[in-house]
């Protein structure tokens, strides 16, 4: 019966996100893919063979072999793949995994129909070929992603325009009059926020209520004051508040507040502006969590892995839907860029198995003018690819359990 009820919970969770569900499946695939054309596109400019590019894990679904390369949608749409000859892509330590492939009649290593020359094989494989450009190689699948995320936030500022912090209104007898030594006023841009210990340039509203968001507590039971840098008349000032708690929203208030903060940019100039300090604001938020996970201000309801990360995707896009078609788009694109500028982030941690560990090998082989030895490198990969496996089956049990709780989309 208990098992039936979860299934039931879990049906309805996807019948309520349905086309949302899709929708985020699609664009999680879309994430994935341009990090791996990043890859494949950079290997192929230096003549590494790539014995197969394929969109999603698991079986294939169809494939095809075309310019020497084999092509492959797989069963699963989470992930994909760049695989080159002399990679150490799946931990296993195997980089030069062509010396037990069979050679056909014309003495070539046939790779499933993939053939190439032994003297090319050696030559350009991913361990043959330069520190730098193993490096770039590396480099071009968080660069891709980083570059997808600018050019949708660009779409997205352009049409929705940029929250930026002008205050627009000032209560009276509030914190924000009492400020020393120079009260808010409407009109003022917030620049800057500080309290002891913490310290934080805001370029948009979503900067401030941010910061005021994460240090409530501190603000409130510590009595902090708190500094706030502001632009008035082309002149960046200081004041100092001491935000009060709020019976109705129950959090530290300043008295200040912001309507029609959203400016929509006026030509190229003002866009790209837009769009960098849009893209700046999700790698910022990226790296935060990160050092928050670190320093234990987040725990594991705070950690979502693909299936979670489609859920919510999904939720919102169902419920920007019910509003408008262009409020759902708005949404999707906004989602793209956050996703994917945080698998830029995370795939340049220097960890082994990750770009972010083969760029720092690439790099000490570039400074000491010697390959990493590839048994420690192959040890290495492996050792953090059966880490990160069990951490991706932990957080793949955390989201069905989150799912079925009820507790992933409060």
């Amino acid at each position: 019966m208990y098992i039936l009820h979860y299934v039931a919970i879990f049906c309805k969770v996807l019948y309520n996100i349905g086309m949302g569900i899709i929708i985020s499946i699609l664009a999680l695939g879309l994430i994935i893919t341009i990090h791996e054309l990043g890859h494949f596109f950079m290997a192929k400019a230096f003549k590494v063979p790539v014995r197969e590019f394929s969109i999603g894990m698991g079986p294939r679904i169809a494939s095809k072999v075309f310019n020497n390369t084999r092509y492959s949608l797989k069963a699963l749409p989470f992930g994909g793949s760049c695989a080159m000859i002399g990679e150490d892509a799946a931990g296993s330590g195997d980089m030069m995994e062509y010396e037990d492939v069979k050679i056909d009649e014309n003495g070539l290593y046939d790779f499933e129909g993939v053939k190439y020359r032994k003297e090319d094989l050696d030559k350009y494989n991913f361990q043959a070929i330069s520190p730098i450009k193993k490096f770039f190689i590396c480099l071009s699948g968080p660069l891709m992603n980083f570059i997808l995320a600018f050019v949708l936030a660009a779409v997205l500022v352009s049409h929705v325009g940029f929250d930026v912090p002008i205050i627009s209104n000032v209560s009276e007898n509030s914190s924000a009059t009492e400020a020393s030594p120079t009260p808010l006023e409407k009109g003022d841009e917030i620049v800057g926020l500080e309290i002891p210990g913490e310290k934080e340039t805001v370029i948009s509203y979503r900067d401030l209520a941010l910061f005021m968001q994460l240090n409530n507590d501190e603000i409130l039971e510590k009595k902090y004051p708190l500094v706030i840098s502001f632009k008035r008349d082309g002149k960046v000032m200081k004041t100092v508040v001491y935000p009060t708690y709020d019976e109705t929203y129950k959090k530290a208030m300043i008295g200040i507040s912001f309507e029609d903060m959203y400016k929509v940019p006026k030509g190229i100039t003002e866009t790209l502006t837009f769009a960098g300090k849009e893209f700046y604001f999700y790698i910022k938020t990226t790296v935060m969590s990160l050092r928050m996970l670190i320093r234990g201000k987040l725990g594991t309801k705070d950690i979502s892995g693909p299936v979670g990360t489609v859920a919510v995707m999904g939720s919102a896009i169902s419920e920007a839907q019910s509003v408008s078609i262009s409020s759902m788009i708005y949404t999707l694109i906004s989602l793209i860029v956050l996703i994917s500028s945080n698998l830029g982030v995370m795939n340049l941690l220097p960890i082994p198995a990750l770009d972010g560990g083969r760029i720092v090998f690439a790099a000490i082989e570039m400074i000491t003018g010697k390959p990493i030895n590839k048994d420690i490198e192959g040890f290495a990969n492996t050792v953090t690819m059966i880490l990160l496996l069990i951490f991706m089956v932990w957080i793949f049990g955390m989201d069905i359990y989150k799912i079925l709780s009820g507790s992933l989309l409060n």
